[in-house]
C-alpha cells in the first residue's frame, strides 16, 4: 500500500506529461483555441474556381500536424508582411491549473464562433481528399507568391535547429489563380496570369523586332495529380503557343518559371522568378536540411553549391 502520496505511474511510465499532451496534441506543444478552431474547420472545405493561395505537401499520415504548422507560420508571416493581426494574439497563455466551468464554457463558445468566422479569414486551410496534400486559400491583402518566397528565404538561412518552423511540411507551391481543369479553363487562367509577365501570341501589336518589352526566357513546369483528362505534353504545348515567340524556352536557366498545378477538376497557375530552382522549388524541408548541413560543415557545403552551379539542369 502506498503511503508517500506520490502520483502513481501508468502502464507506460508516463505521468503529468501525458496529460499535457492530451490537452492540445501536437507533441506536447499547446495549441491555441484559434488553431483548434481552424483545424476543426478544415472538414467540409472545398477548393473553388477563382481561388488563390498555395499548395502544401507534407509527410504521409502527418497532414493534421502539417496543418497546425502552416497555420502558425501563416499567422506569423501574415502579421509581419501584410500587417494582419494574429488570431492568437487574443489567446492568452494558459497554465495547467483547473479553470472555472463558466470560463471554460465561454471559451468553448468563442472557439466555435471562431471556427465559423474562419471561412472569411485571409487564411483558409483546405484538406484535400488525397494523402499528403493541403491547400491554403488566401485572400487580399495576402500575396501568396510573396508569402511563400519569404518563408523559403528564411528557411534557406535557418542554420540552427531552434529556427526551424516545420517538421512535417515539405513543399509550398504558390497559385495566383485557380480555374477548371479543362482546355478552356487552362486557357482562361493562362490569359489572366501570363499577360502580366509576357507578351502574348495573339497580341496584334507584337513583332519580333519590337523592343518595347523585354524578352524573357521561360520554362513550363506542370504537375498533375488525380487527373487524367489533360496530358502533360498537351498542357505544355497549349501554354507555350499562347506566348509570343519573342520569349524563348530555356529549360536550364530560365528567367521565369510557369508553374501549373492540376488537381482533379482544378487548374492553378503562377509565374515565379529564376531563383525558384536555387530555392529547391520552394521545398522548405530541403532548404532547412541544406542550411543545417551548411552550418555543420561550411567548407563542404560551398563545394557542393559550386558543383551544383556547374551542372545545374
Amino acid at each position: 500500500m502506498e503511503t508517500n502520496g506520490k502520483r502513481k505511474h501508468d502502464a507506460s511510465g508516463a505521468q503529468g506529461s501525458s496529460l499535457k499532451r492530451s490537452k492540445g496534441g501536437n507533441q506536447g506543444k499547446w495549441m491555441t483555441p484559434s488553431h483548434k478552431a481552424k483545424l476543426a474547420a478544415i472538414k467540409g472545405r472545398t477548393l473553388e474556381v477563382g481561388d488563390m493561395g498555395f499548395w502544401v505537401t507534407c509527410q504521409r499520415m502527418k497532414e493534421m500536424k502539417a496543418a497546425d504548422e502552416i497555420l502558425s507560420i501563416c499567422e506569423e508571416y501574415g502579421q509581419r508582411l501584410f500587417g494582419i493581426a494574429s488570431d492568437a494574439a487574443d489567446d492568452a497563455a494558459e497554465d495547467d491549473e483547473p479553470e472555472d466551468i463558466e470560463v471554460a464554457i465561454e471559451k468553448e463558445i468563442a472557439t466555435m464562433e471562431s471556427a465559423n468566422k474562419t471561412k472569411n479569414s485571409v487564411f483558409d486551410l483546405i484538406r484535400m481528399n488525397v494523402d499528403c496534400v493541403l491547400f491554403m486559400r488566401t485572400r487580399a491583402p495576402v500575396d501568396p507568391l510573396k508569402l511563400v518566397r519569404e518563408i523559403c528565404k528564411d528557411a534557406a538561412v535557418a542554420n540552427d535547429r531552434k529556427l526551424l518552423r516545420s517538421r512535417f511540411i515539405n513543399k509550398l507551391t504558390p497559385i495566383t489563380l485557380t480555374g477548371k481543369a479543362t482546355e478552356k479553363g487552362l486557357e482562361d487562367v493562362a490569359k489572366k496570369i501570363l499577360s502580366d509577365h509576357f507578351r502574348m501570341a495573339d497580341d496584334e501589336t507584337d513583332t519580333e523586332n519590337d523592343g518595347e518589352n523585354e524578352a524573357y526566357s521561360y520554362a513550363i513546369r506542370p504537375t498533375l495529380r488525380a487527373h487524367s483528362s489533360l496530358k502533360r505534353t498537351e498542357v505544355i504545348d497549349k501554354v507555350a503557343n499562347m506566348i509570343s515567340k519573342r520569349h524563348k524556352v530555356d529549360l536550364k536557366n530560365p528567367d521565369k518559371v510557369i508553374i501549373i498545378e492540376i488537381f482533379q477538376t482544378f487548374c492553378g497557375m503562377s509565374v515565379v522568378g529564376k531563383d525558384w530552382e536555387a530555392m529547391k522549388r520552394y521545398n522548405i524541408h530541403e532548404l532547412y536540411s541544406a542550411a543545417l548541413k551548411s552550418a555543420a560543415d561550411p567548407g563542404e557545403s560551398e563545394e557542393a553549391k559550386e558543383g551544383e552551379g556547374d551542372g545545374q539542369a
